[in-house]
C-alpha cells in the first residue's frame, strides 16, 4: 500500500501554501496601482476581516523572513499604521512590498498595451477609438491619439502635468512624458499635427492631486550636421557613458557632482546616437536615432530606455536651421530578461543592430516641425543633464560657434 511521510505531508502542505500565498498577492496586486499606504490600509482591514490572511497568507510569509527584511517600509508601517506585534508587522510589510512590486510590473505593462475597446477609457468613451492617429497606410496608430480631440493643456514649467478633463472625467497621459515636452510643441507649431500617448486603463471622476556625470566612448561628428551631410548607405554615431565616480572623487568639481547624482540616483547609464541617410529612389531619406539607457527600475527587472526618432526627405545639403522633418517621435523601450544583458552589450553608435525592446510604446508624436527643435526636446526629454549638453557642445560645436 502507498503511503506517504509526515516530513513528505509537511512538504507537500508548504508547497500548497507557497501556491496559495503567491496566487493571493498577485491577485491583490492587479487589483490597481497600489501606493504603500493605500495597500497598507488594506491589509490592516484584512487582518480583521479575512481569516485566510491571517491564519495561511501571514505565517506562510512569515516562514521565508531573514534579516534583510527589517528595513524603512517596516519601520514606517509600525509607526504610522500598525499596532500588531513587530514579527506580524514585518510579515506585513514584506507583502505590502511584494504586491507592491508585482503591480508597478503589472500596470507598467498595461499602460504600453495597443488601444482596444476592452479598456476602461475605450469602454468609456468608445468614440475616441476615431481620433487616433492615422498612418500614412490609412491604418489607425493603436498607440497615440490626437492630442487636440482629449483637450490636454499642460501648466507651463510643470513637468508632472499629466491630468486632461474629457466630458466631465479625468484622463491620464503617459507617466514616462514630461509635459513639457507637448507644451513647447504647442507653444510653437499649434495642436494640429500633435499626437499623444494616454493611460487607456484609468478615467476617473475626480482630479487627480497635482505632484509638483559622463564620458565618450565615441565622440559625435560635428561636420555633418551642419548641412546633412552623410553619404548615402552611411551612418553617424556616438556613445556617451556615466563614470561610476566615488564620493571622495567629487571634490569641488561641479560637474563631477552632478555625474555622481546622475549615476548613483537617476541610475542613468548611457546615451547614444545615430543617424543614417538612405538612398529612396530619387530621393535620399535622413533619420535619426537616440537613446538614453537607465537602470532606475532594474530592481523590478527592467532596463529603460528613452528614445527620440526623426526623418526627413531630401535633407541632404540642406543647411542644419532650414530641415523641416516629416515627423519627430519620443518612445520608452521596456527591455527584460535576457534582452537587458543584449541591450548593454550593443550600441546605437556603431551603426549595428541592438536587441530588440520587450515592449514599447510611443508617448507623442510631431509632424512637420524644424530639425532644430530636436535640441530643446532632447533638453527636455532625456533624464541626464551633463550627457545632453556634452553632446549639444560636440554635435552642434559647428552650427553654434
Amino acid at each position: 500500500m502507498f503511503s506517504i511521510s509526515t516530513h513528505d505531508y509537511v512538504q507537500v502542505q508548504q508547497t500548497d501554501n507557497l501556491d496559495l500565498y503567491y496566487e493571493y498577492i498577485e491577485k491583490i496586486a492587479k487589483i490597481k496601482k497600489w501606493e504603500l499606504t493605500d495597500l497598507a490600509h488594506f491589509f490592516k482591514d484584512e487582518l480583521e476581516i479575512n481569516g485566510q490572511f491571517r491564519n495561511l497568507i501571514i505565517p506562510t510569509r512569515q516562514a521565508l523572513i531573514d534579516e534583510s527584511d527589517t528595513n524603512d517600509i517596516f519601520f514606517y508601517l509600525s509607526e504610522h499604521i500598525f499596532k500588531e506585534d513587530k514579527s506580524i508587522i514585518l510579515v506585513i510589510s514584506c507583502i505590502v512590498q511584494e504586491v507592491i512590486l508585482i503591480s508597478k510590473k503589472h500596470y507598467n505593462y498595461l499602460s504600453f498595451e495597443n488601444y482596444h475597446l476592452g479598456q476602461p477609457v475605450f469602454q468609456k468613451f468608445p468614440e475616441l477609438l476615431n481620433e487616433l492617429r492615422e498612418k500614412s497606410n490609412g491604418n489607425k496608430d493603436l498607440e497615440l491619439i490626437k492630442l487636440n480631440a482629449i483637450n490636454y493643456k499642460p501648466i507651463p514649467n510643470i513637468p508632472s502635468h499629466r491630468t486632461c478633463k474629457y466630458k466631465k472625467h479625468f484622463l491620464l497621459i503617459n507617466s514616462y512624458l514630461d509635459s513639457r515636452i507637448p507644451r513647447y510643441f504647442i507653444d510653437k507649431y499649434g495642436n494640429e499635427d500633435l499626437y499623444i500617448r494616454i493611460e487607456p486603463y484609468i478615467v476617473s471622476d475626480e482630479a487627480p492631486p497635482l505632484s509638483l556625470h559622463e564620458e565618450f566612448l565615441r565622440p559625435p561628428n560635428p561636420k555633418w550636421i551642419e548641412k546633412s551631410l552623410i553619404y548615402p548607405g552611411k551612418s553617424e554615431g556616438c556613445e556617451i557613458f556615466l563614470p561610476e565616480l566615488k564620493y571622495e572623487d567629487i571634490g569641488n568639481d561641479q560637474k563631477k557632482n552632478d555625474q555622481y547624482l546622475e549615476y548613483h540616483h537617476k541610475h542613468i547609464r548611457r546615451f547614444e546616437t545615430n543617424a543614417t541617410m538612405k538612398k529612396e529612389g530619387k530621393k535620399k531619406h535622413f533619420s535619426m536615432s537616440l537613446e538614453e539607457l537607465s537602470e532606475e527600475r532594474l530592481s523590478e527587472g527592467m532596463l529603460i530606455g528613452r528614445m527620440i526618432h526623426l526623418d526627413a526627405i531630401d535633407s541632404y545639403d540642406v543647411p542644419f536651421k532650414e530641415i523641416r522633418l516629416n515627423h519627430l517621435d519620443l518612445a520608452i523601450n521596456i527591455y527584460t530578461d535576457g534582452q537587458i544583458t543584449e541591450r548593454m552589450e550593443n550600441s546605437l553608435a556603431s551603426g549595428g543592430v541592438t536587441a530588440d525592446a520587450s515592449y514599447r510604446t510611443h508617448l507623442i508624436r510631431a509632424d512637420n516641425i524644424m530639425f532644430s527643435d530636436l535640441i530643446d526636446i532632447a533638453r527636455l526629454f532625456f533624464k541626464s543633464q551633463t550627457m545632453v549638453e556634452d553632446w549639444i557642445d560636440e554635435q552642434f560645436a559647428i552650427i553654434t560657434s
